[in-house]
């Protein structure tokens, strides 16, 4: 595993950094010394405040380590600031964008996983949503999406939602968002003069089905598999 060498007065640390979440989904990462094999808690990096933050975006743990992380961060070429400064408790807090790459050979493991969380890939139930919305991105002009599900919780409640993805499609002037909560999979459509559509469903397979429908005179028509390859396809999921 790689460590990084952290200075602090007359004594020098080799650190290994372990990333996660916190609750609500942001960045977390806590530093380690290795003791006789054992990793020891050094210090947490990151600090958890107030709104959800933009991928591998943190607040930094500004009263630790003597307010040198910011220049350890720079000088290990670990993040860069994004400019964001919150104040807490009479503390002023930077954001750092970190660096995904970095932080992957660090702790691929932790970096995997929280790469997953922030997609909403962990206990994946809507293959035939995503799938479609996958296929709206590549094929529909400036479509785009955001996965929340699993990770993100909604203003007011301390939860997070099995489902929820909002998706920009600024070709026709209108927003989506997927959700579940509890029993009932819903769809609202908000379109740029302030209307709004909401539509529930039953079925997860519907959900996708009529969101592709809208779209269905702009995707492109695939012809038809042969015998042969449809055989060929089976094979190899075998």
């Amino acid at each position: 595993m790689n460590t990084l060498a952290f200075t602090l007065g007359e004594h020098r640390s080799q650190l290994t950094l372990k990333i996660s979440t916190y609750p609500n989904g942001n960045l977390a990462i806590k530093l380690y010394e290795k003791d006789h094999g054992i990793l020891i808690f050094w210090e947490t990096l990151t600090t958890n405040l107030t709104g959800i933050r933009p991928d591998h975006c943190a607040f930094i743990n500004i009263k630790a380590a003597d307010g040198l992380f910011p220049v350890w961060l720079s000088d290990n070429h670990l993040a860069e600031p994004t400019g964001q400064i919150l104040e807490s408790d009479g503390c002023l807090y930077p954001e750092y964008l970190f660096y995904g790459k970095k932080l992957d050979t660090l702790d691929h493991e932790g970096h995997t996983l929280y790469i997953r969380q922030q997609k909403g890939e962990l206990g994946r139930r809507f293959e035939r949503l995503y799938i479609a919305l996958r296929r709206l991105a590549r094929e529909i002009n400036g479509f785009s999406y955001t996965d929340y599900s699993g990770w993100r919780c909604p203003d007011g409640s301390s939860t997070t939602l099995p489902l929820w993805i909002e998706a920009s499609d600024p070709s026709h002037g209108r927003k989506f968002i997927f959700t579940q909560k509890g029993p009932a999979l819903q769809t609202t459509i908000r379109y740029a003069d302030g209307t709004e559509k909401q539509r529930i469903y039953r079925r997860k397979e519907d959900m996708a089905a009529e969101l592709m429908t809208m779209f269905q005179e702009e995707l492109r028509v695939y012809p038809p598999w042969s015998e042969n390859r449809r055989k060929r396809y089976e094979y190899e999921r075998q």
